[in-house]
């Protein structure tokens, strides 16, 4: 068999196996037989007895929806890296450089700051994101009329500004038991969003929007080789660019403002699967999807079970994915000077 056609097999088959997988992980033993019951009665509860209710929460309440939710969280921040990275023809771009994660961290620490325990922590922290990224389009367009240069140079000063004002709110947070509540959101936690009603919202926002950038990858092929060649090919670079890092900005949000802030996985994935798969977006856009989902789900088993506690998601892609990009860029030949 052809080495490239087994790798990009493995890459696939990473997916559903970290999944299933990750259901097994936990401090309560569960049997095979009583996991794929509970999912199975779920489905056709005649055709196969219910398991304890105990092993049917455990699995259905808790486990399942938080490692659904990791893949979703790992999809969307891998995906709009990689498609940002060649849309703005810099290997260093992440889901970050659109001002979402600063603007999605300003908006979750005003609400657990300031409003009252009744508004919902992550619709004004998608909200903020989404309005740090139209600050970062306005200034795009206003100043360079949204060529890539001016897309990047916006979302750092947005960043520099959001992260401004956080810094802000948490320096007049008056009760130290909501300063501690922010600093722990900004570390990032997969279980903040490991309800099925959150797992529902983040699907029904992410799915379309990596979805299209899917199903149009071979345009951000286009987009990747310059805005005078796209111009030659029939292509409004700018009007796709915006378009292209909206659906990233949208996903990337919802991401977000569940799971709080989580670095690295944007960066990282699409690097990998390049070294991988080599550098055409039909094929890198594509794996991403499988590899980023189970980076995220495998991160999440380590921050839940290497202690007794839970380690914040953020901690994990970090201590993982600095290491692991130094390898990358010296495999690539790459060298710091």
């Amino acid at each position: 068999m052809d080495k490239s056609i087994l790798v990009k097999a493995l890459i696939v088959f990473s997916l559903p196996a970290s999944i299933i997988f990750s259901i097994f992980l936990g401090r309560y033993p569960v049997s095979a037989y009583d996991i794929f019951g509970s999912i199975l009665h779920t489905i056709a509860p005649s055709l196969i007895h219910s398991p304890p209710d105990p092993v049917q929460r455990i699995v259905l309440l808790y486990r399942l929806p938080r490692v659904l939710a990791a893949a979703l969280v790992g999809i969307s921040l891998s995906v709009s890296g990689a498609s940002l990275q060649s849309m703005l023809r810099n290997p260093l771009v992440s889901p970050h450089i659109l001002g979402i994660t600063s603007g999605a961290a300003f908006g979750a620490a005003l609400a657990i700051a300031l409003l009252p325990g009744y508004v919902p922590i992550e619709l004004v922290a998608m909200a903020s994101a989404l309005l740090a990224f139209i600050i970062v389009l306005a200034i795009a367009w206003g100043w360079g009329h949204g060529s890539i240069v001016s897309l990047v140079l916006a979302g750092v000063i947005v960043n520099a500004l959001f992260s401004a004002a956080l810094s802000l709110v948490k320096f007049l947070t008056p009760d130290p038991h909501r300063l501690a509540s922010i600093t722990f959101w900004l570390m990032g936690d997969i279980g903040q969003a490991a309800q099925w009603g959150d797992v529902t919202r983040m699907f029904m926002v992410i799915t379309p929007c990596i979805a299209v950038l899917v199903l149009a990858r071979w345009r951000i092929n286009i987009l990747s080789l310059g805005d005078e060649e796209a111009h030659a090919l029939g292509v409004n670079p700018v009007v796709e660019r915006i378009f292209f890092a909206s659906l990233c900005a949208l996903a990337t949000a919802s991401a977000v403002a569940y799971a709080g802030v989580i670095g690295w996985a944007g960066l990282l994935v699409p690097h990998i699967i390049r070294l991988t798969t080599g550098c055409d977006n039909r094929s890198v856009i594509l794996y991403t999807v499988f590899l980023g989902g189970a980076y995220m789900v495998l991160a999440d088993d380590l921050a839940r079970c290497l202690t007794t506690e839970v380690i914040p998601i953020g901690i994990i892609t970090t201590l993982m994915g600095a290491p692991l990009l130094i390898y990358l860029l010296r495999r690539a030949g790459r060298v710091w000077r």
